[in-house]
């Protein structure tokens, strides 16, 4: 059976319940749909990934047409940002979001539940777990599980925890884990027409750019600061509620190694690569607040890529492969 979508925000989706939606989204936009990546998490879950372009039969995209990266759920316990990316997915098919001017220029390439493994973990034994599954050291004394995946991606790696038992534990190497590895061949496949990674996260209330991992700055950080106070200032315009924007070390205030945005940004070349840190109160908000949290959410993810297709299109014309160090 598909699963209602009037009832979709209701409450958080089992991954099942995720994967029978979009299966069935499949069925019903198959012209503006596909099924990008279909990878395995550790424990034999899949990770979906949706295209979505107005034309996505084609098999070769327009030259000049450019790819939105969003994932979401890459820290297990952060259900509210798996909300807002089925939110996303559902805005641009169901409500035809993706005929506007501005977004039918983007290929939109979401990933609404990047790591399946430790959110089911958190949603059915803990609450509060973050990472993934994996169980860790030799097979006879395994008494950790679990890797921190925004401490998993090969840049700055080292400055992560080394114990294995610590939520923020980074690994045994970079891509050590199978959930990661999967983002960074959706990186190597969207190369280099991916101009904006946008990975979700909660609850801060803020819109953050590179670095985490130093206070250094990329050169481009003026436009990724113009594009993330668009986004801030259409939420607190529309809702009232505000964000911070800034570096993520320096609103974070300290350092973070192997972080998905400093490897996008830093090593892949994506020009503009966010954390948005919904506001929820909690990892978990109410139910009876997520469709509000999602809707204040979209509204600044559209003024973002409005932001970025209307005022810097000149400035990244071409391959992509600025030099933004």
């Amino acid at each position: 059976m598909a699963l209602d979508s009037a009832k979709l925000f209701q409450t958080y989706q089992s991954h099942a319940d995720i994967k029978r939606y979009l299966d069935d989204l499949l069925r019903r936009y198959s012209s503006k749909m596909e099924i990008f990546s279909r990878a395995e998490s550790y424990e034999g879950r899949e990770i979906l990934t949706v295209r979505i372009c107005t034309d996505v039969q084609q098999k070769r995209p327009p030259a000049n047409r450019w790819c939105i990266l969003i994932d979401a759920g890459i820290h297990a316990r952060e259900w509210i940002t798996v909300s807002v990316a089925l939110f996303i997915v559902q805005q641009l098919l169901e409500k035809d979001a993706i005929s506007a001017k501005s977004f039918r220029s983007f290929e939109w390439i979401i990933l609404p539940l990047l790591n399946p493994d430790g959110y089911e973990y958190s949603r059915e034994h803990n609450k509060m777990w973050r990472k993934t599954r994996r169980p860790l050291g030799h097979k006879t004394q395994r008494s950790c599980v679990g890797v921190d995946c925004n401490r998993n991606f090969n840049v700055a790696w080292t400055i992560g925890s080394t114990r294995f038992c610590s939520l923020l534990y980074r690994g045994e190497r970079p891509f050590s884990e199978r959930e990661t590895k999967n983002v960074r061949d959706l990186f190597r496949k969207l190369r280099p027409s991916c101009k904006f990674y946008l990975s979700l996260h909660s609850y801060a209330k803020a819109i953050l750019y590179p670095r985490a991992y130093t206070r250094t700055l990329p050169r481009n950080w003026q436009m990724q600061q113009t594009i993330a106070e668009a986004g801030a200032e259409a939420m607190k315009k529309a809702t009232g509620v505000r964000y911070r924007c800034g570096s993520a070390s320096t609103v974070l205030n300290g350092p973070v190694g192997g972080s998905s945005i400093d490897y996008a940004h830093d090593i892949e070349k994506v020009p503009v690569a966010l954390v948005m840190e919904v506001a929820s109160k909690g990892f978990h908000p109410p139910e009876a607040n997520i469709e509000r949290i999602c809707e204040e959410s979209w509204i600044g993810i559209g003024a973002m890529v409005n932001c970025l297709a209307g005022s810097f299109r000149p400035v990244l014309k071409g391959s992509g492969t600025l030099h933004l160090r």
